[in-house]
C-alpha cells in the first residue's frame, strides 16, 4: 500500500444492514438476482452482497466506516444465497481451482501483499538508519580478473612473412 491509499477496515468490521436499505436494493433490482437475473423469491433465500467486499474497501477513521460507506445502497446487491456464496468463496463447482476467484481469496491475497510490503518498507527504513550512524565500508575488489580482451586470439600485428 502506498502512502496515499486508505488502509483496510479493522478485521471483523461489519455493520448490520437496515431492512429499509435491503428493501431499496431489492426494488432497485426489480426483485431480480444481481448474479443470475432470476426472481429473488422469499426473503429467507435472499442475501445482500457488498461490492466491493468490505475488507477490500478503504477505511475512513474519522467516519469510522468504509469508503464507500458499508450500507450505501449503491454498493449493495441482492442475490440468492447460493449466488452470493459463489461470489464470496469463488466456488463454481467441485473444483478447488475455482476458489481463487472469490472475495475470500482476494482478501487473503491483499493481506499477504500488504504484510510483504510493510516488511520490505521496514527493511529499507532500517537500512537508511544504519548507514547514517556507521562509517562507509571499504569498496570491495572486483571479482573480474584484469586481463586483456585479445587473450587467446591472434594479435592484430602478424609477422611479415605471411
Amino acid at each position: 500500500m502506498d502512502a496515499s491509499a486508505a488502509p483496510a477496515p479493522p478485521k471483523g468490521f461489519r455493520k448490520a444492514i437496515p431492512d429499509g436499505v435491503k428493501l431499496r436494493v431489492v426494488l432497485r433490482q426489480d426483485a431480480l438476482c444481481a448474479a443470475c437475473g432470476e426472481r429473488l423469491g422469499e426473503p429467507e433465500g435472499i442475501e445482500v452482497d457488498h461490492v466491493p467486499a468490505l475488507q477490500l474497501r478503504g477505511w475512513d477513521p474519522v467516519a469510522r466506516d468504509t469508503i464507500p460507506a458499508a450500507n450505501d445502497p449503491g454498493a449493495l446487491f441482492a442475490k440468492h444465497k447460493d449466488c452470493h456464496a459463489q461470489k464470496t468463496t469463488g466456488r463454481k463447482g467441485e473444483s478447488d481451482k475455482n476458489r481463487i476467484h472469490g472475495d475470500v481469496a482476494e482478501i487473503a491475497r491483499l493481506r499477504r501483499l500488504a504484510k510483504s510490503h510493510e516488511e520490505y518498507r521496514s527493511r529499507l527504513l532500517s537500512k537508511g538508519e544504519a548507514n547514517d550512524n556507521e562509517e562507509p565500508s571499504p569498496k570491495k575488489k572486483s571479482r573480474w580478473p584484469k586481463r586483456s580482451f585479445n587473450r587467446g586470439r591472434p594479435s592484430d600485428q602478424e609477422p611479415e612473412g605471411h
